[in-house]
């Protein structure tokens, strides 16, 4: 297990979370060097065709485990090559399965982690097990949020574990649909609240969260989350019977 652990969020283009996750391993690696973690080696063509990723593309080659950036010397991890010391590094994972994060938490001297998920709900569980914080917001604020948006995430929650979404778009477009509802009948929030109380009060996994807060970032700016056409689980009304639970728990 990592001393430290950290998240990004998923709404952001690959590109500049990838950025992102690079600056930071560069930044803790000046001394020690870092760990470079994807599922399989495959998987270096995706990342290393972003702009300034480009001198990961080395690791396509089969002989090749280790590469210099930024004067730091970088290990490529594997699921197939898992170390069995983290020589007290700062590691990089990107786009992880749920086996792969089990494999690196097994790994003993692993200074810290970072996380880039694909899917917000194969990261949850590392991420609560692990106290991981948001990257962005290490220190999340314990603010007020309307018990109206409380009780709806707590509902959805409910909902998909009785009915899980079939694909991630399914899903996605049921957080960007209970989202929507909530602003157009005025329950407003700051993000960063939303973020906390998601996990704080309705049992949602801290990745998630933060996709939740990111997309009600999107709806607040008024601007609409890409690939999300208005449709989703709910029908509009449903605000009716949050607002009456709402008022229940007020009433307490």
């Amino acid at each position: 297990m990592a001393k430290e652990n950290y998240f990004v969020g998923l709404e952001k283009p690959d590109s500049l979370l990838f950025q992102e996750g690079l600056e930071w391993l560069v930044r803790g690696a000046k001394t020690t060097g870092g760990w470079i973690v994807v599922n399989q080696r495959e998987s270096i063509g995706h990342i290393a065709r972003h702009p300034g990723l480009g001198r990961l593309a080395i690791f396509h080659k089969r002989n090749v485990t280790r590469t210099i950036i930024a004067d730091c010397i970088m290990e490529l991890v594997t699921k197939f090559t898992i170390p069995t010391d983290g020589s007290k590094k700062p590691m990089l994972v990107f786009h992880p399965t749920i086996e792969l994060l089990n494999k690196l938490e097994e790994i003993p001297n692993t200074y810290s982690m970072l996380v880039i998920p694909w899917l917000a709900e194969e990261a949850d569980g590392w991420a609560k097990k692990n106290f991981a914080k948001d990257l962005e917001n290490p220190d999340l604020p314990s603010i007020y949020v309307d018990e109206v948006a409380v009780t709806a995430f707590k509902h959805l929650k409910f909902a998909f574990s009785e009915s899980h979404p079939r694909t991630p778009a399914e899903y996605r477009a049921a957080l960007c649909q209970t989202l929507q509802i909530l602003i157009e009948n005025g329950i407003r929030f700051e993000p960063q609240a939303m973020q906390s109380a998601l996990v704080q009060k309705c049992g949602w996994g801290p990745v998630s969260a933060k996709q939740i807060a990111e997309l009600s970032d999107i709806f607040l700016s008024s601007h609409s989350p890409v690939g999300y056409d208005g449709h989703g689980p709910w029908e509009p009304d449903i605000i009716k019977l949050w607002k009456i639970e709402a008022k229940k728990k007020d009433t307490k």
